[in-house]
């Protein structure tokens, strides 16, 4: 592989990430509003003696965004699981980072410039 071969697919993963931080921000936002809804109208309930209508509408709007992330979290998971699957013939299997055991770690609070 050359290296413009490997700038481009880095890029591409790059991109990809961006991409997918962008949508889970608006995810977040849009279920940060939901959750804004849901309180405003137990809030009227509770305190002016609002609907009861309001409540369950923004109860059933978090429930299929909710939903909806769900199927989507699951159609990414396949999706990965499909190319990662085509991508095992041809790849090196992935390495996994040597772990250390948990009384070699530095004890917290406790460092000293060897261990930077």
């Amino acid at each position: 592989m050359g290296f413009l071969d490997k700038a481009k697919a880095t890029a591409t993963q790059a991109i990809q990430q961006g991409q997918a931080k962008v949508e889970q921000i608006q995810q977040s936002r849009h279920e940060s509003e939901l959750y804004k809804t849901l309180g405003e109208a137990v809030y009227k309930v509770q305190r002016k003696g609002g609907d009861q209508a309001a409540v369950d509408a923004a109860l059933t709007a978090l429930d299929s965004h909710f939903a909806s992330v769900q199927q989507a979290a699951e159609s990414a998971a396949a999706a990965s699981a499909a190319a990662a699957g085509s991508a095992a013939g041809s790849a090196a299997p992935p390495t996994t980072p040597p772990t250390t055991p948990p009384s070699a770690a530095p004890q917290e609070g406790n460092f000293t410039r060897d261990d930077m």
